[in-house]
């Protein structure tokens, strides 16, 4: 829950929920959330922490390209 907490508070709900479930459509596709393997479970944590880092990084590029003008 931490993570989409977070992923929702630098994302906007929206956008974080359709970012969350396409990574969880990438680790199982078919399969419910709550049947998800231990070691699935641990891919989709990864996944989400790693597009979560991306879009941070991304964000403070804009917001100092934004500063440098």
């Amino acid at each position: 829950m931490e993570i989409e907490e977070e992923m929702s508070n630098l994302m906007g709900w929206d956008q974080a929920i359709d970012e969350m479930v396409e990574i969880k459509r990438e680790v199982a596709p078919k399969k419910p959330i709550d049947e998800l393997s231990p070691r699935e479970d641990k891919l989709l944590l990864y996944k989400l922490r790693q597009r979560y880092e991306g879009y941070r990084e991304y964000k403070k590029e804009l917001e100092f390209k934004k500063s440098s003008f």
